[in-house]
């Protein structure tokens, strides 16, 4: 009698663990499904037979971080070019590509950056679309 007992709680048990082995196997999937989703979002091609979620990660990171730089970098390209279509052949890109001006002290090129702010932001918002295209 008290064997069938054992036996009856040890197959509950069996039971309860392979119930929770499936749920975690579950959430597994749907973890690995929405990688997926984000590496597809992310134009970032996942390596065949690679089923590790932390090397997906943190190859969706590196794509993040390439994304990153390629928008910094063609918003710097995009004010670059509107200046030169403003100004034509009498702005020194060459200079302006080195930073500030020397000779500011630093209360004075945050009076410049404080002015310029609104302006800045207005070039941001019309041009954001071509650093940050919408995805549909």
């Amino acid at each position: 009698m008290e064997a069938e007992g054992i036996s009856t709680g040890l197959a509950t048990e069996l039971a309860e663990a392979r119930r929770n082995l499936q749920a975690k196997s579950d959430e597994l999937d749907i973890l690995s499904a929405a990688l997926g989703v984000v590496c597809n979002d992310l134009e970032k091609v996942r390596s065949e037979g690679t089923s590790l979620l932390m090397a997906r990660a943190i190859e969706i990171m590196a794509r993040v971080h390439q994304l990153e730089r390629n928008a910094l970098r063609a918003g710097i390209n995009q004010a670059f070019t509107i200046a030169r279509s403003h100004y034509a052949d009498n702005i020194d890109l060459e200079t302006m590509s080195l930073g500030f001006a020397p000779g500011y002290k630093a209360h004075e090129l945050d009076e410049i950056e404080t002015a310029v702010a609104p302006l800045s932001q207005d070039l941001a918002n019309r041009i954001e679309d071509i650093v940050l295209p919408q995805r549909g």
